[in-house]
């Protein structure tokens, strides 16, 4: 695994008109003359609260003052909708005006990278580039309690094959003898797949979307994953990801919403803005987000999602793709 323990930069901007400034912490003169993919989760129908074209428009005016060449990016999703198709996406990123601020890019299709002894399909043009610029709406997410950087790219960054067979590999396993028929997780399940009454446990397989929120809150431990922790199958997809590359994370910790951009009805706002991070830690930037949402809502993804957050970061810095511990400049 080969955990980390480096001190890793992480700015903090309150307004976006300082960004120039906090990329300079990174050398941001090597992306300069390079095509580079701005990996961004680009709306459902619907949401309200995900980085709307106007919002993310300065952001790549700073990255062309700077003599890059970015280029909206992202991949296909599992579910039914726009985004389940390349044309679909394509047609929703016009819908949404980014195709009038840089050019759009969506895989449909990649390449296998084996993570430990998993594949993980990864986006061809992501897989393809050494440069890569992340911009991450930081809000929560109801399998992962929080949707950040890790999210973006481990989800966000691989072909809806793996998106899928990542969510089958969280699908509950019963243990009769340890089930004490409480009814949590029929509770819990968003998807109607679990029924409990006080002497049977049921399960509908084509119900359940693989969240693994059941297995997370089962305090008898009757439940256990069909292969291992979401969140830990979301930091090895992003390892697969960012690998060898050279990334710059920005995190726009503004309009928290419940639930993730990809939700029609994301629910309301559950934590005040915070404002933008920035560093080239993946891990280190998630915990630095979920750190200041902490001190203003303490608790308040593992609160409303019934997911703690903290599980994915720590897989991350277990990987070695980042870590926890980090320096917080404010410009």
């Amino acid at each position: 695994m080969g955990e980390k323990s480096w001190m890793s930069k992480v700015i903090f901007i309150k307004d976006i008109s300082k960004l120039a400034g906090a990329l300079d912490y990174f050398n941001i003169e090597i992306f300069s003359n390079k095509e580079v993919p701005f990996k961004l989760h680009m709306g459902e129908m619907g949401n309200k609260h995900y980085p709307k074209a106007e919002i993310v428009q300065p952001v790549i005016e700073e990255l062309k003052k700077k003599k890059i060449k970015p280029y909206f990016y992202d991949t296909t999703v599992a579910y039914p909708g726009l985004r389940h198709s390349k044309v679909g996406y394509e047609k929703l990123a016009k819908i949404h005006g980014y195709n009038k601020i840089s050019d759009v890019v969506i895989d449909d299709s990649g390449v296998n990278v084996n993570i430990e002894g998993r594949n993980f399909e990864v986006g061809q043009h992501l897989f393809d580039s050494q440069y890569i610029i992340a911009y991450t709406h930081v809000k929560g997410h109801i399998a992962t309690g929080m949707g950040g950087t890790i999210k973006n790219f481990g989800m966000g960054g691989v072909t809806k094959e793996t998106k899928r067979k990542m969510h089958r590999s969280s699908r509950p396993i019963y243990n009769k003898e340890l089930c004490t028929y409480c009814g949590v997780c029929e509770k819990l399940c968003f998807f109607d797949a679990i029924k409990v009454t006080d002497k049977k446990w049921k399960f509908h397989n084509r119900k359940c979307f693989g969240c693994g929120v059941c297995v997370e809150n089962c305090k008898q431990g009757a439940l256990t994953n069909e292969d291992k922790n979401f969140q830990y199958l979301l930091a090895c997809a992003t390892k697969a990801c960012i690998q060898g590359k050279n990334v710059i994370y920005i995190n726009d910790v503004n309009r928290i919403a419940k639930k993730c951009d990809c939700d029609p009805l994301a629910g309301p706002i559950i934590c005040p803005d915070v404002g933008y991070l920035i560093s080239d830690d993946p891990v280190a930037i998630d915990k630095a987000s979920l750190d200041l949402i902490n001190k203003i809502k303490p608790n308040v993804f593992l609160i409303e999602n019934k997911v703690d957050p903290i599980k994915q970061i720590e897989y991350g810095e277990s990987l070695g793709i980042g870590s926890t511990k980090y320096e917080l400049i404010e410009l």
